[in-house]
């Protein structure tokens, strides 16, 4: 059998992206892989997310984490890397043992040793890389790094007309911006159905809790698995996320959609979804707060809101670019990929 190892971390400082990006990919590979997942310190929920998804957990001590990682690579293994701290040295160590290493990357940093660099942003090409001339990429929504849940050829059907609206602000949320979100749907109509996802790292789910004072017809929910979440995209009217994986799995179930920055390494994604109008808007909140501290990130997404009220045309516009870039194949791509690359 072919043997995958998966290395990324995810916690409440970091969030789950790195981690989210990897299990979607291991899902993707059908059961002629063998999927391992190492991973340093994992909280108890981190370690049942991937043991659920069918991953032999790696369990990696935070204070020898890459020696450690290094001793479970056997020659035939087939490396995916996913993180902001593994670097070209530790990359090339890597190299040296396994038979194949793939980088998940978003920052175009760096020189890239990897065999395969995958980074399902948009408007990225390999001309944006310095790496290795044999190096192949796999870049733009296309390789979608989604859940197979969230992959659907046929499509989902089209937005109800008054569903609810659905939130979520990743996997941690530390500003807990999930707050203003609630406060412009509070603004706009405090009789909208709200459904809004947290997720294990929420630093203040009690103050979420307090706010259904205020949206009476507030619906919080928590660690949702992929089919879940499918069924909350599919019935919302509208959803408002972070530029994250998760604004991805909007678009690949294609529903309409307000986008907030909520971190630094969300720039590129964020400007992807506004040039190709895959977001009806795009807020960044701390660009708000200098540039007009009266508009600040709640009165921002209100008017945001009110826009996709009043503006259908400008609604199906997004719909339709989303459906141009989210065909629902990427398990395909991937299958072929890394049945490519160890045949």
């Amino acid at each position: 059998m072919k043997s995958v190892i998966f290395r990324a971390d995810g916690n409440a400082q970091i969030g789950l992206g790195h981690v989210m990006r990897c299990l979607a990919l291991a899902r993707m590979l059908n059961e002629t892989w063998s999927r391992q997942f190492a991973i340093t310190d994992p909280t108890p929920e981190v370690a049942q997310l991937l043991e659920r998804a069918g991953l032999t957990v790696i369990s990696l001590p935070a204070a020898d984490a890459e020696q450690t990682f290094l001793e479970q690579i056997q020659p035939g293994d087939l490396v995916v890397l996913d993180g902001y701290v593994f670097t070209e040295s530790f990359q090339q160590a890597i190299r040296t043992k396994a038979k194949t290493l793939v980088f998940i990357d978003d920052l175009l940093t760096g020189h890239q040793v990897a065999d395969v660099v995958i980074n399902h942003a948009g408007g990225v090409s390999p001309t944006d890389y310095d790496a290795e001339p044999d190096t192949q990429f796999c870049l733009g929504p296309h390789y979608a790094l989604l859940r197979p849940e969230f992959f659907s050829p046929e499509g989902f059907g089209s937005p109800s007309s008054d569903g609810p609206i659905f939130v979520s602000l990743g996997g941690a949320d530390p500003k807990n911006l999930s707050l203003s979100v609630l406060e412009a749907i509070r603004q706009t109509d405090a009789t909208l159905p709200v459904r809004i996802v947290l997720g294990p790292f929420h630093p203040d789910r009690a103050s979420v809790e307090a706010f259904r004072s205020q949206l009476p017809h507030l619906t919080i929910l928590q660690n949702l698995d992929a089919d879940q979440m499918v069924a909350e995209l599919t019935r919302c009217r509208l959803a408002i996320t972070a530029c994250s994986t998760i604004a991805y799995e909007v678009c690949a179930v294609n529903r309409p959609l307000i986008a907030i920055v909520t971190a630094d390494n969300q720039t590129r994604l964020a400007k992807f979804l506004s040039d190709e109008k895959l977001a009806l808007s795009v807020n960044f909140p701390a660009l708000l707060s200098r540039q007009t501290p009266s508009l600040n990130l709640e009165t921002a997404l209100r008017f945001a809101i009110q826009s996709f009220q009043f503006s259908p045309d400008t609604v199906a516009d997004s719909l339709a670019c989303q459906r141009r870039y989210f065909d629902g194949r990427s398990p395909e791509r991937f299958q072929a990929l890394f049945d490519s690359l160890c045949p």
